[in-house]
C-alpha cells in the first residue's frame, strides 16, 4: 500500500545505514526552481540522459534536503548540513 502524505511540512526519510534525511515536499514551485538551478542551465545541448538526470537529482537534493541524520566525517563527526555535503552524500552508490 502507497501511503501519501499531504503534509506541506518537511518529513523525515529513512535511508538505512542509520541515515535519515529531512525534506521538504517536491512541490512544483520546488522542481521549477531546480530547472533554473545553474548547474542545469549550464548543461550542453548534447549532454546525456543520465548526465542530465544526476545534474538534476543533485540540484533537486541541494534544494529539497533541509536537515539529515547519520552523516558524518572520516573520523566519526557529525557533520552540518551543507551544498558539497549532500553533493558528496548523493556520491555512495547505497544512497543515490
Amino acid at each position: 500500500m502507497i501511503r501519501i502524505n499531504l503534509s506541506p511540512g518537511p518529513q523525515w526519510l529513512d535511508l538505512g545505514h542509520g541515515v535519515r534525511l529531512q525534506l521538504l515536499p517536491l512541490t512544483t514551485a520546488l522542481m521549477v526552481a531546480t530547472r533554473a538551478d545553474p548547474a542545469v542551465q549550464a548543461l550542453d545541448a548534447d549532454a546525456s540522459n543520465d548526465s542530465r538526470a544526476a545534474v538534476f537529482a543533485a540540484a533537486l537534493a541541494r534544494r529539497a534536503i533541509v536537515d539529515w541524520e547519520g552523516v558524518g566525517d572520516e573520523a566519526g563527526h557529525v557533520l552540518a548540513i551543507s551544498p558539497d555535503g549532500i553533493d558528496a552524500l548523493l556520491s555512495l552508490w547505497p544512497i543515490f
